[in-house]
């Protein structure tokens, strides 16, 4: 027998797997492999990158096995999407619009190259930050106050959550709690860009990297 283009293994359950399953067989160029998971050309995988999820816990559960990997996620966002790449995910496809883009980046990760959603393209890319931006990150993750921060930079305070809110945004971090966990995560490589590296080793000394 003919050997198909593409061998896609699936590795979801319930009505996304129905789903991941139709979509795929609509597609003349893949063909659904249900052996084992080693043998297949791409693994489809459901992943949850709307939630927080740490680089290392992508790792384990996109490593192990052979193939490329095109991630099926109900959303995702900046930071999510960076790690999940960092974790050897080729493409990740949004639920919503699975019917429509799952056949195509199995195709396109199948010829060798990457794909994510136009509207996270931004994420993929290393993180740029104003000056402002950086050095007020660099406060608030340090310990210091909105109004510590103002005072401390000559700033309104309203300018200072300003400049929070859109740093945040560019980290997909939505609390100070998140930000500085991501920022002091050496799986991150974020400290050196946010906080310079004798500010990063001053604050593993006082405790803040902990």
């Amino acid at each position: 027998m003919e050997r198909p283009e593409t061998l896609v293994a699936v590795e979801a359950d319930g009505s996304l797997r129905q789903r991941i399953v139709a979509a795929l067989e609509a597609d003349r160029m893949s063909t659904v492999f249900n052996g084992a998971t080693g043998a297949a050309d791409i693994r489809v995988i459901a992943l949850d990158l709307s939630q927080p999820v740490s680089l290392g816990r992508l790792q384990a559960m996109l490593g192990g096995e052979t193939g490329r990997i095109v991630a099926v996620s109900p959303g995702c966002r900046a930071l999510a999407l960076r790690r999940a790449v960092r974790a050897g995910a080729d493409a990740v496809v949004l639920e919503h619009v699975l019917e429509d883009a799952l056949a195509p980046a199995v195709r396109a990760v199948a010829a060798g190259l990457s794909v994510v959603p136009s509207t996270l393209r931004n994420g993929a890319q290393r993180l740029a930050f104003s000056h402002r931006e950086r050095e007020v990150l660099r406060l608030a993750v340090t310990g210091h106050t909105n109004g510590q921060i103002a005072t401390t930079l000559f700033l309104a305070e309203s300018t200072v959550k300003s400049h929070l809110s859109s740093a945040y945004r560019k980290l997909g971090a939505s609390s100070r709690s998140e930000a500085a966990s991501m920022i002091f995560d050496p799986d991150e490589g974020l400290a050196d860009m946010v906080l310079g590296h004798d500010a990063y080793d001053r604050a593993a000394r006082e405790g803040h990297a902990a």
